[in-house]
């Protein structure tokens, strides 16, 4: 049988949500290396070894392809609050334990942080929109946490915009692993940030 043939027939293999699961994880890397929708189908198609028919089936317009893209990437994101177990954690201690899981991850799912920084800085219009409701999603659950850490404070207030701080920390941290600053570095990063936003709430 000759490699072509071999190919063939490791495609066929895979059921329909196997292979949208290869094409959507080509898609989030060639958006990484290239920028949000600059990749095309038949990119897709060349990276998975598929036809650009078969990409089309999956994702039908550049617009659903952009968008499965990036509801995927959110969805990575938003794992992050069900994946660490609060269960008898001060509040110091859970959003570093939110920290060090979120940057652990990206020794395996790099793109994805790649396409999620990209995200935040794209202000086209429908992009901007979808990237807008997945921060506010995020936001709710940072400051859910802060305000769980002051039961005696009237609810969101100030919660919020230390929620911000914490986000916008966390994106400096995803560089800070992305370019290869030392553990050291970042965790005394992420110990001033947290210190410094719960000194606003009187935890600490």
């Amino acid at each position: 049988m000759s490699d072509r043939q071999k190919d063939t027939q490791k495609r066929t293999r895979l059921n329909p949500e196997e292979r949208r699961r290869q094409l959507l994880d080509a898609a989030v890397e060639l958006f990484a290396e290239r920028g949000i929708g600059e990749a095309k189908h038949a990119d897709i198609a060349k990276r998975t070894g598929v036809s650009v028919a078969t990409t089309f089936v999956y994702f039908p317009t550049r617009e659903a392809l952009i968008d499965a893209v990036l509801d995927d990437v959110a969805e990575k994101n938003l794992a992050i609050f069900a994946e660490v177990d609060p269960t008898g954690l001060s509040t110091a201690e859970l959003l570093t334990a939110l920290a060090e899981h979120a940057t652990s991850r990206l020794d395996d799912e790099r793109a994805f942080a790649q396409v999620w920084l990209n995200w935040s800085t794209n202000f086209a219009p429908h992009i901007r929109e979808k990237f807008l409701e997945c921060q506010n999603i995020v936001l709710d659950n940072l400051t859910a946490i802060l305000d769980a850490a002051t039961p005696g404070r009237q609810k969101g207030r100030g919660a919020r915009d230390d929620a911000r701080i914490l986000l916008a920390a966390s994106q400096m941290l995803t560089v800070m692993k992305l370019d290869g600053i030392s553990k050291e570095r970042r965790d005394r990063f992420t110990e001033h940030t947290i210190d410094v936003v719960l000194a606003y709430t009187g935890e600490k």
